[in-house]
């Protein structure tokens, strides 16, 4: 990978921190999200601010000193208000709560992970690509291990987190039927914004 594709990388994640995030984060809470330096995050950000993607807001001071500034997301200009989260309020109040809840929900996902795969190709290349086009900023850290560090239905999880990751959990099963490789687990929040999925028989 070139140097300027790793920075685009980055940068899409520290983005993705931001829009992910209800509040203004600083410096240090995006370093420990992302795991990664400051001074990464500071060379980051400022690329990001100079391009008119984030902007700065000052925090009150808590003692001596200038306070630390925080960073936001600037909104796209063709943003609409769209409010699909309602949506997925009332589709997953039908799913019901419990054991059973939970089975059908990654029976969805798993079905609609197989759709997804259809025609591309079931991997884990393919499910690392497709979980990025859905939002997830996906890292493949090791053979058998995919972190992913921003969760597109947040607002959902919120209420009905246990539901969703099963979802989450069936679309990986769909994506990898038939390949020997199957989601052993989907840890939940491993830190701050990012959660890890652990799969069985992935080769190097």
């Amino acid at each position: 990978m070139r140097h300027d594709d790793h920075a685009d990388d980055r940068r899409r994640l520290v983005m993705r921190r931001l829009q992910g995030s209800s509040e203004p984060l600083g410096v240090a809470a995006l370093a420990e999200g992302l795991g990664v330096h400051p001074n990464t995050v500071r060379f980051h950000l400022d690329a990001l601010e100079r391009a008119g993607r984030v902007e700065r807001v000052a925090s009150v001071a808590a003692g001596r000193g200038r306070p630390a500034s925080r960073f936001r997301a600037v909104p796209s200009p063709d943003r609409d208000d769209r409010r699909y989260e309602v949506l997925a309020d009332i589709l997953l109040e039908e799913l019901g709560t419990g054991d059973d809840a939970r089975e059908r929900a990654e029976a969805v996902g798993a079905l609609w992970g197989r759709r997804r795969a259809h025609g591309r190709g079931a991997s884990v290349e393919h499910l690392v690509a497709s979980l990025d086009e859905l939002g997830f900023a996906p890292v493949r850290t090791e053979p058998g291990i995919i972190e992913l560090h921003n969760c597109p239905f947040r607002e959902a999880v919120q209420n009905r987190g246990d539901v969703v990751c099963a979802i989450h959990a069936g679309l990986m099963r769909g994506a990898l039927a038939g390949t020997g490789v199957t989601p052993a687990e989907l840890e939940p929040f491993v830190r701050p914004g990012v959660c890890r999925a652990r799969l069985e028989g992935a080769a190097a």
